[in-house]
């Protein structure tokens, strides 16, 4: 009889999703099969559900979203024994994994950089419809494809925490490098105080710059930006407009502004907003306005104060291994559980969603194996 597992999946944007049984697929060769030990909710998987990304890119329903996971290796494809650093893998070990890149284009091949390869395959964008159906990580199963990095979990690191770190730690991995050198001169700024400002926040305190300051809110997630290392917090409730918002970073920077700041928020005209907080010669990483409506920006803003922005879009598979390895040598400097939310249930999908939206829960976790 052939092996099944449950999947949550999208047949239609904004609408609950149905709990789909599928035949769990045997790996092809440099593939491997996993079950999902826990897979967390990234904001990404709600603009997915509602459809940001129709259009933009080429994505075919029915899907399974989610993309931040851990997976415990349960079949291995021909030459697929081994992760990306050569680290022996068997039955039983815990992963993590990239999209799938093509390889052979300018940015895999030239510019090494393979999460900008346009034609990379991304599991929670692949069709539940055809093989391996278990694309994505809301199930219990999902699919490593041959041409994906992969990197077994070390045993200090917990499976919540990894999770997180496939995604949200990693970009800010791959963002803070690609801003470059911060010191203990530097001014900064993270706006957003979700999973990858938090995350941006703990990073970036490990450089110790003068002052670090965290935007954003409810004030349980301001408090984490504390914990975290943050000098300082601006609560949106407390300045609820930009205008606000730019002059308390003024203040707290002795009326320069930031000389390094990182959107890690996504919200509306935060682009716009964050130019007016950074100093002139100032640095400015965009990472959370994906999917996001354009953003009205004045040029001569940027040009007349020699300002650089500088866009950063996911991680590679080194931005995955010094993730975990942040996580592995900092577990006792920083809680992780702070910016880990609460457990549901596949069948509990929706509400997962729906809180995520609402700010009720910083980033929820999935257990597809868990039964009520």
């Amino acid at each position: 009889m052939t092996e099944t597992g449950l999947a949550a999946v999208v047949r239609e944007y904004n609408a609950p999703m149905e709990i789909v049984e599928y035949p769990v697929p045997e790996p092809e060769p440099g593939a491997l099969t996993v079950a999902v030990d826990v897979a967390s909710v990234c904001g990404t998987d709600v603009h997915g559900w509602q459809g940001q990304y129709a259009g933009v890119l080429p994505i075919e329903l029915p899907l399974i979203l989610g993309h931040e996971v851990v997976g415990r290796v349960t079949a291995i494809g021909d030459g697929a024994d081994t992760d990306s650093l050569g680290q022996p893998l068997a039955v039983g070990d815990r992963v993590v994994w990239t999209h799938e890149p093509c390889g052979r284009c300018w940015a895999c091949a030239i510019d090494n950089e393979p999460t900008l390869c346009p034609t990379r395959r991304i599991g929670m964008f692949s069709t539940s419809a055809v093989f391996p159906h278990f694309a994505g990580t809301f199930a219990q199963y999902s699919y490593v494809w041959p041409g994906a990095g992969r990197l077994k979990v070390p045993g200090d690191v917990e499976s919540r925490w990894a999770s997180a770190a496939s995604c949200a730690l990693r970009t800010v991995v791959n963002a803070v490098e690609r801003c470059g050198w911060v010191d203990y001169m530097d001014d900064v700024v993270v706006q957003g105080a979700g999973p990858v400002g938090l995350f941006a926040t703990a990073l970036l305190a490990m450089h110790s710059p003068r002052t670090l300051i965290t935007v954003g809110g409810p004030a349980s997630r301001l408090d984490v930006a504390r914990a975290y290392g943050a000098t300082h917090v601006v609560s949106l409730d407390e300045h609820p407009t930009p205008a606000d918002r730019i002059a308390a970073i003024k203040d707290l920077t002795g009326g320069r502004g930031a000389s390094v700041a990182v959107e890690a928020s996504g919200a509306p005209d935060v682009v716009t907003e964050g130019v007016e907080m950074i100093a002139p010669n100032g640095r400015y990483v965009l990472v959370g306005s994906v999917g996001t409506p354009a953003q009205p920006v004045l040029a001569h803003r940027i040009i007349n104060r020699g300002l650089t922005l500088v866009g950063s879009f996911g991680g590679n598979i080194d931005s995955y291994f010094k993730a975990l390895e942040f996580m592995r040598r900092n577990r006792s400097r920083f809680d992780w559980d702070l910016v880990i939310g609460n457990d549901y249930r596949l069948d509990q999908i929706d509400e997962a969603i729906a809180n995520m939206q609402a700010y009720r829960d910083i980033k929820p976790v999935i257990t597809p194996y868990a039964t009520a």
